[in-house]
């Protein structure tokens, strides 16, 4: 399961939170200058750039699609070249049934 959400889940989430996150880090910041802009007695005025108006983030969803399929992509790639691998000259035995135990596929080394 923790292998489906590293390799799946969290390349085609990852971008969007990171997007997320940093926008709110932009919002508070800007809040906070606002703020302290008050505090000090200056004016807000325009094109000061604490306005919440000049920071209106539009979402760029197709980029963040494009950033997690991206990443995913390269997840599936590396793990097939980091991934575990079957020995060499072994053979593949299937999941198979013993009494009430099943027992999972697994390789072996071949019958000599």
């Amino acid at each position: 399961m923790i292998r489906i959400f590293i390799t799946y889940v969290l390349p085609l989430v990852l971008p969007t939170l990171l997007y997320f996150a940093w926008t709110a880090w932009v919002r508070k910041k800007v809040e906070t200058n606002r703020t302290k802009a008050k505090a000090e007695g200056k004016g807000i005025e325009e094109g000061d750039h604490t306005h919440p108006e000049d920071f209106d983030i539009k979402t760029p969803w197709f980029r963040l699609i494009l950033a997690g399929v991206g990443l995913m992509m390269v997840g599936l790639v590396l793990s097939v070249f980091f991934g575990s691998k079957n020995p060499p000259d072994s053979i593949y035995q299937p999941p198979r049934l013993e009494g009430n135990t099943v027992i999972p596929g697994q390789y072996a080394p071949k019958p000599k």
